[in-house]
């Protein structure tokens, strides 16, 4: 980011800052990353050992593909390293120990576009849209003919100045349809499971935070007080087109979501504290 960045304009990176030209804060999701999630490292060795078994009979020409691959882009002395001297099977290691980023990113390229597309409709716009994604514009059709969605906010920035943290959500809507039926704070999801823990942290780090104002140079203003809803919905776009509508908090609840964020936000500034006193500490 840039110094000559605009509050406004940092904060579409996601880097909030809670008062006019001042640090930069963290933002939800960033916070919830402090506290690992004990499926993750099954999911990427599970998808690490799918991709050895589906291709090792063509270990060969993945090898010499991963090869060039490691000696291509930025420089990197143990890439180059491995690439030159390692042998075959150090290289399709490191190739198969890479699948998982490889698939976490196609995933969230997805969920990125489909999010684009989502909020093009709410906001009464009409994206291109890749063939590949037409199962999910198909959910998003039939969430707007079961929940007839009127929207009165999309995309925004929400930031908390007493705890100092930013982040944005979806929309905040009007819902009228099976298990929705008031005024929400919603998100879209693409992903196939659902992860009731984190999604109730994360909406109740948005409902306790205010919606700012900025100034035509993007300096930021004010920041307004939360906005009053009745509660959260998560509504999961498959690829298959079928939509789903879940209350983030009817497992977890309100108070213990906000609780888990806090202590999350205490451990996540804490995290960082000691970093930069190890960096500045270093031995010589």
């Amino acid at each position: 980011m840039g110094k000559s960045d605009s509050d406004y304009k940092a904060a579409l990176k996601h880097q909030y800052r809670v008062e006019p030209g001042g640090e930069t804060v963290p933002g939800v999701t960033t916070v919830q990353s402090i506290i690992e999630k004990p499926a993750f490292k099954w999911t990427s060795s599970e998808i690490a050992a799918n991709a050895v078994l589906d291709t090792y009979d063509k270990q060969a020409e993945i090898v010499a593909t991963h090869r060039e691959w490691l000696k291509s882009g930025k420089p990197d002395r143990k890439k180059f390293d491995l690439a030159e001297n390692g042998s075959d099977r150090e290289v399709y290691v490191h190739w198969a120990r890479g699948e998982f980023d490889r698939q976490w990113k196609a995933k969230a390229s997805r969920g990125n576009r489909v999010h684009a597309i989502a909020e093009a409709w709410a906001r009464g716009e009409s994206p291109e849209v890749n063939i590949e994604d037409n199962g999910y514009v198909d959910a998003l059709e039939r969430f707007y003919k079961t929940y007839k969605p009127k929207f009165h906010h999309v995309e925004c920035i929400v930031l908390n100045a007493e705890l100092r943290y930013g982040g944005r959500f979806d929309f905040i809507a009007e819902l009228d349809g099976p298990g929705a039926s008031g005024y929400f704070m919603g998100d879209f999801k693409t992903t196939g499971g659902y992860y009731a823990d984190s999604v109730a942290v994360q909406e109740i780090a948005y409902m306790k935070a205010g919606m700012p104002t900025y100034d035509d140079e993007g300096a930021l203003q004010h920041i307004a007080l939360p906005e009053v809803v009745e509660g959260a919905r998560v509504v999961q776009l498959r690829e298959d087109g079928t939509v789903g509508m879940y209350d983030p908090f009817a497992i977890v609840s309100q108070e213990d979501a906000w609780s888990m964020f806090k202590a999350s936000l205490d451990l996540f500034n804490l995290n960082k504290r000691i970093q930069q006193q190890l960096k500045e500490g270093e031995y010589e």
